[in-house]
């Protein structure tokens, strides 16, 4: 052995460590908010990544930027993954201990021993929300109910936005003083695009070009779109929504075209080519779709609903989601505006966004190692 290397100092990671859970991230929006996230949590200075619980399947997968020494799990469900998730945050929910804080993404508190920051992103947990299917109504009543029974397990809570965090505190008081406000900046993807839109594409003598990017969830309302009976009382001449054909909500109506489920690259092209974004949710914990519009700097027709109000303020135009004709009002209403030379500036609205996601990971994880080790059932 050479004499000089004794003389090289050890290196010691002082960075503090953090387990993920990421199993029950499914959903489209969820996964990309995840891609978004992840690099960023992984290139933290102050923190590292000890292990990842992830999903054996789906785009999370195949994520691999994770550091050399990051243990990464991957759990394949071979139950329904209702059954799975329910079992995972109770029964087996020992398999989480340790002395390691955990960041869950996944809106279930797990049945674990450890310091526990859980992110809430479904809106679907608020008493009072409903799914309109039947089996839906019943899985998330078994979901509220597991929350209410996990919750002790959680230090703190993440929601994206004030409106969240107020129904989600008027649902469960008990955690009133644990949840925090975390928002998030639109997806990597779309702020890479640089694009800044000024203006309509359409010329004021043809119909507006509207997009509608949601899955085909019943709480995306895409079921109003069927009571649409004269087509030419709309001035619509497109409006691309992300469902399959099949499930196209009024196939009578020519000018609503089906895309299916849109890879990044070809939603980038549609807000190139689209005059402004249609929302018709009926319930958002967040809504990334208006985020998106806002960076991009497109109109926004939206529900007048609190989840909206709170993102979009004073510069979208609102109409009832459960009356067609006030739809058909806000698309008459932004044909008018077109026609007067208007374009919205959201500049308010974002100087509350964080402007990138590394905001966003240090703010997580400064949250999920805050304070001394606590007990985690919280009396």
């Amino acid at each position: 052995m050479n004499v000089s290397d004794f003389s090289k100092p050890t290196q010691i990671d002082e960075r503090i460590a953090v387990r993920l859970h990421l199993t029950n991230i499914v959903g489209l929006g969820a996964v990309r908010l995840l891609q978004s996230l992840l690099p960023s949590l992984v290139s933290q200075s102050n923190y590292k990544l000890e292990e990842v619980y992830l999903p054996a399947i789906g785009e999370l997968s195949d994520f691999r930027l994770f550091e050399e020494e990051t243990i990464q799990t991957y759990y394949k469900r071979f139950l329904p993954n209702a059954i799975s998730r329910l079992l995972e945050c109770t029964l087996f929910g020992s398999k989480f201990d340790g002395s390691t804080p955990l960041l869950v993404f996944g809106d279930i508190p797990i049945r674990c021993k450890s310091k526990q920051t859980v992110f809430v992103q479904t809106s679907l947990l608020i008493r009072g929300s409903s799914t309109v299917r039947k089996f839906g109504a019943i899985k998330y009543l078994i979901a509220r109910w597991l929350f209410q029974k996990n919750m002790k397990y959680a230090s703190s809570f993440i929601v994206q936005t004030e409106a969240m965090k107020l129904s989600l505190c008027d649902s469960y008081p008990e955690i009133k003083n644990r949840v925090q406000v975390i928002t998030q900046p639109a997806p990597n993807w779309l702020i890479a695009s640089n694009i800044n839109r000024t203006g309509f594409l359409s010329d004021s003598k043809e119909g507006l070009r509207l997009f509608y990017p949601a899955a085909s969830y019943p709480h995306k309302n895409h079921q109003i779109l069927n009571k649409i009976e004269h087509s030419e009382l709309w001035p619509v001449s497109e409006l691309v929504l992300t469902v399959s054909k099949h499930l196209n909500p009024n196939p009578l109506i020519t000018w609503i075209q089906c895309a299916d489920k849109l890879q990044p690259e070809a939603v980038l092209e549609v807000y190139q080519n689209t005059d402004a974004l249609l929302f018709l949710s009926l319930s958002e914990s967040f809504g990334f779709p208006l985020v998106e519009a806002m960076w991009l700097g497109l109109p926004i027709i939206c529900p007048d609903l609190p989840y909206a109000r709170t993102l979009c303020g004073e510069q979208a135009i609102y109409f009832d989601p459960n009356n067609i004709d006030s739809l058909n009002e806000a698309v008459l209403e932004l044909n008018k505006r077109r026609n007067s030379d208007w374009w919205p500036n959201w500049k308010k609205q974002l100087s509350i966004i964080p402007k990138d996601w590394d905001i966003v990971a240090s703010m997580m994880m400064d949250l999920a190692c805050s304070g001394k080790e606590e007990d985690k059932t919280h009396g």
